[in-house]
């Protein structure tokens, strides 16, 4: 049976709720590591790069492909407040879930938690585990 892959946005990683554990495998991909690291405070920092040093969290960037696909399904308004880790993070959890893997998604996000649910991939919240008017 092969590892639950959990693909993580800024908040998880943040308020300090990932570690690895037993079936599950984390995936971030660079922008939203490149945006923890640039927006937390130095214990946070320090915290982000022992679990990256340690191998806890896969850093994987998504094909160009992948990104072309999730901004195709956006409508304009998304296209336009999405940052880049945001489609980054979505279509990285894309690329997994075509692999055949199973994926779960998390942010706090309504952004990209609304995408998710157009591309059919599983995601929850963190701080927020069920999205308002969901």
């Amino acid at each position: 049976m092969t590892a639950k892959r959990v693909v993580l946005d800024s908040t998880p990683i943040i308020v300090g709720s990932v570690s690895g554990g037993t079936g599950l495998a984390l995936y971030a991909p660079p922008g939203v590591v490149s945006e923890v690291l640039n927006t937390t405070s130095e214990l946070q920092r320090s915290r982000v790069e022992a679990l990256l040093g340690s191998g806890a969290i896969t850093v994987r960037a998504p094909k160009t492909s992948s990104l072309e696909r999730v901004r195709a399904v956006m409508n304009r308004d998304e296209r336009e407040k999405a940052s880049e880790a945001d489609v980054e993070v979505l279509a990285l959890a894309l690329e997994l879930k075509e692999e055949g893997n199973d994926v779960l998604l998390l942010s706090d996000d309504s952004l990209v938690q609304r995408v998710a649910e157009k591309l059919g991939i599983a995601c929850r919240g963190v701080k927020y585990p069920q999205r308002p008017g969901a």
